[in-house]
């Protein structure tokens, strides 16, 4: 299913997470709100440092810009995050706007057929005139 605007804005505040991941720390300016992670060293990595930016575009054009005016090289990753309420606003293939448009849809539909049950069988006037206009359908 295609996903909505909505749904994107759901997935890009909640669930997405941008990796940046450079050789070295910047001497100052990094936001207080990134997550630094220093990764083993291996003859094949290229990078030393993961810095995590959570939920926050400010934080992350910031630190871009510190990189940026440093001279380092970088390389940026957005990962999908893995918290518990992942499966409940960004189900696989299925879009979170749609499912709750449908379940709003089906408790207004669910509710306006009980409040005209509730009418008609709380009415007698009404009651009475329903069975005979069902009497009259039924001798034709």
């Amino acid at each position: 299913m295609q996903l909505t605007q909505f749904d994107r804005w759901l997935r890009e505040k909640f669930i997405y997470r941008t990796h940046i991941y450079t050789m070295r720390l910047p001497e100052s300016g990094v936001p207080s709100q990134v997550l630094i992670e220093e990764l083993e060293e291996s003859p094949t990595r290229r990078y030393r440092y993961r810095l995590i930016v959570v939920n926050a575009r400010r934080d992350l054009e910031t630190l871009l810009a510190v990189l940026r005016k440093g001279n380092q090289m970088f390389a940026t990753r957005v990962v999908e995050g893995n918290p518990w309420y992942k499966p409940i606003i960004a189900p696989e293939g299925k879009s979170f706007f749609f499912r709750i448009f449908w379940w709003a849809v089906v408790v207004v539909v669910a509710f306006t057929v009980l409040t005209l049950g509730y009418t008609v069988i709380t009415n007698e006037e009404l009651k009475t005139e329903i069975i005979e206009s069902l009497d009259l359908l039924r001798d034709r």
